[in-house]
């Protein structure tokens, strides 16, 4: 076996255990925390939402939860381009959701604005498409 063959059979042997990262996001729901937490973009970035929109179900205004876990459930509209939500808490990108429930992990203790946009699939645009609300962790 050459150097050629043994290349492919290896990279064809990697390809073969490793989920696409489309499966990848499908199996987690897109519920993907944010390992190094992101700086919202401005709302002048923000592209026309198209028919897309998003409202927080939960956390409900005021909310106090306990711990460092806060549980999200949204509602969206895609439009004709949104694909999937980013979670900012505090101006902070904190996990991006294609499912309409999911958690949002490591929030601190003390009170925090939560804002979802809609985002498209290249997981770069987000649409004026938001909601915000406001909550406190202990």
């Amino acid at each position: 076996m050459n150097i050629l063959q043994a290349g492919a059979f290896l990279i064809t042997g990697m390809l073969a255990i490793t989920a696409p990262v489309v499966a990848q996001d499908k199996m987690q729901g897109m519920d993907m925390p944010i390992k190094h937490p992101e700086k919202m973009p401005p709302r002048s970035a923000l592209q026309p939402a198209e028919g897309a929109s998003v409202k927080i179900v939960s956390p409900k205004a005021g909310q106090v939860i306990n711990g460092d876990k806060v549980p999200l459930e949204f509602k969206m509209t895609k439009g004709k381009r949104g694909e999937h939500v980013h979670a900012y808490v505090d101006g902070e990108m904190m996990g991006m959701f294609k499912t309409e429930k999911g958690t949002l992990n490591g929030v601190k203790p003390g009170k925090h604005t939560l804002e979802l946009r809609v985002a498209t699939a290249d997981h770069n645009t987000e649409l004026n498409a938001t909601d915000k609300v406001d909550f406190t962790t202990r």
